[in-house]
């Protein structure tokens, strides 16, 4: 059961003693065109009505030591890596019968995350202070996926185009300036790399491994050992490749859009959205070069020069940082 509670109120629980309202207001964001995107806004966070009523609470679910938690920023390549975590995890080399979103920490109640049985492999795209509070203490083991934020711009832009609620029906050219300044659902590409970065600074200790996406399907079985060996597996070369085999982008998409999702109400095509393209560069098809420039110069401007092998489609093995 929901703890949202109607109209815009919702109880969050900081502490055991301490109960927090907040209230989710509507707010509309506008792109370089004018285009609304309508919103909700609780605490400093943009989300839709279905996400504001999941949202409280999940600070107080109780982290399990066998957890494995896979973060990314939206539309960074969580199906794959969740469908690859939990073929690893039990072993088997064929795809799950079931969708991601059975996982998905923003789609499920507290409640709900609380009676999926042991083993747990948990998607999100929160920060840190938004998850279970004993995380950190249970060390439990963290997947940080990345992936370039000029597909990431690419793919959320067709991914919200297709939202119902939020009403948007801009240009990609108008939407590029909501994504660089976070006015979309869950924030900023930026504000969730740097959060989680400030959490492993701050915990050099903690059992967290990251991933490019492009290392993913560039050199899809080297990637798939080195998540092996970070989560504790023995895994076979030939259970490797089986793994990429099976996780190929073609086969994911008709396997997965053949399985039942009660998500698809909300999509404007009233079909499954989540399996566009998948590909590595993408974004050369849809920015101008003026464009690509701009978008360059922003985000290096904001991140590390040792961060910038996140802003390339080339693997990190011909980097040369």
């Amino acid at each position: 059961m929901s703890s949202f509670l109607g109209r815009n109120f919702h109880i969050c629980f900081p502490r055991r003693v301490i109960i927090t309202i907040m209230e989710a207001k509507p707010v509309e964001t506008i792109d370089a065109g004018g285009n609304v995107m309508k919103l909700m806004k609780l605490g400093d966070r943009l989300l839709t009505k279905v996400l504001v009523e999941n949202w409280c609470g999940m600070c107080d679910v109780k982290a399990r030591v066998d957890d494995v938690f896979i973060v990314e920023y939206v539309k960074s390549g969580l199906h794959l890596v969740y469908e690859i975590v939990s073929m690893l995890r039990s072993i088997q080399t064929e795809l799950l019968p079931s969708i991601m979103e059975s996982a998905h920490m923003e789609v499920l109640s507290p409640q709900m995350v609380d009676r999926i049985p042991s083993p747990r492999t948990m998607c999100t795209h929160r920060y840190r202070a938004e998850l279970p509070r004993n995380l950190t203490d249970l060390k439990c083991k963290i997947i940080l996926l990345i992936r370039n934020p000029k597909d990431v711009c690419v793919s959320y832009f067709n991914f919200l185009r297709e939202i119902k609620s939020i009403e948007y029906e801009g240009s990609f050219s108008d939407f590029i300036s909501l994504f660089k300044s976070g006015d979309v659902i869950f924030n900023s590409w930026d504000s969730h790399f740097l959060q989680w970065k400030t959490f492993k600074y701050e915990n050099p200790n903690y059992p967290i491994y990251t991933v490019r996406y492009e290392d993913l399907k560039k050199t899809p079985v080297e990637e798939i050992k080195k998540m092996a060996d970070f989560l504790g597996i023995e895994c076979t070369e030939k259970m490797c490749q089986d793994i990429a085999l099976a996780t190929e982008f073609s086969k994911m998409k008709q396997q997965k859009e053949s399985l039942n999702n009660g998500l698809i109400s909300s999509y404007k095509s009233g079909k499954d959205i989540m399996y566009r393209k998948g590909q590595v560069g993408d974004w050369k098809n849809n920015f101008s070069s003026a464009e690509s420039e701009s978008f360059d110069a922003y985000y290096r401007g904001i991140l590390d020069p040792s961060d910038h092998i996140y802003l390339t489609d080339k693997p990190s093995t011909e980097q040369s940082n």
